[in-house]
């Protein structure tokens, strides 16, 4: 079952039934990319695309930008490319494993509003598409900022949403890979940060 979702410059595309479309999470965090990156050409890699709405928006807004998505969902891959053509926008999403991905290019922006829950707490959902979306069992932390030190330009930045609760472990997860928190920002009553991160 798909749903259709209204983008905010008036383009429509679609997202599975169990899916994530736009949440004020997405919204907030496309939003801050945009406030705090260049307009000129930059290369953008999104972790865990999904349904592609991220680089959408983002390409839409910004479009001089070269957007790579990357999803380990065959399903949701073709969805995104499906929301691309709707869109009208340009961007290239692909299936692959974060935890093996590697173009031997830098990017100047990574993004991610990856799985957020560990394997060891809540409930997994039954549905397999909203499970992996939302707990660690495809990608973890490590595997996320793992990605990002390989793939990230010494004077790039990433962007990632995480629970505030665990922040701390991403601040000590952090200096492993030595990447740094460069800023916070807050979100639903502090239940949820959008953390930017740059080299040491």
């Amino acid at each position: 079952m798909k749903n259709s979702v209204l983008l905010p410059f008036g383009k429509t595309i679609s997202q599975t039934g169990s899916g994530l479309g736009i949440t004020e999470d997405t919204s907030a965090l496309v939003e801050q990319i945009l406030q705090t990156s260049p307009t000129v050409k930059q290369n953008v890699l999104e972790l865990g695309s999904g349904n592609g709405i991220i680089g959408i928006m983002l390409a839409h807004y910004r479009p001089l930008w070269k957007i790579i998505g990357i999803e380990i969902q065959p399903h949701l891959v073709q969805l995104a490319r499906q929301n691309l053509r709707s869109a009208k926008v340009e961007a290239k999403f692909l299936k692959a494993d974060l935890r093996e991905f590697n173009t031997y290019q830098s990017f100047d922006i990574i993004v991610s509003n990856p799985p957020y829950i560990p394997p060891n707490k809540g409930r997994i959902s039954p549905d397999r598409v909203r499970a992996i979306a939302r707990h660690e069992i495809k990608c973890s932390l490590p595997d996320v900022l793992k990605n990002i030190q390989k793939n990230l330009d010494k004077k790039g930045k990433a962007f990632l949403i995480y629970p505030s609760f665990r922040l701390l472990e991403i601040e000590k997860m952090c200096k492993n890979v030595d990447l740094q928190i460069a800023k916070k920002k807050l979100l639903h009553n502090n239940k949820r940060v959008i953390i930017t991160l740059k080299w040491n």
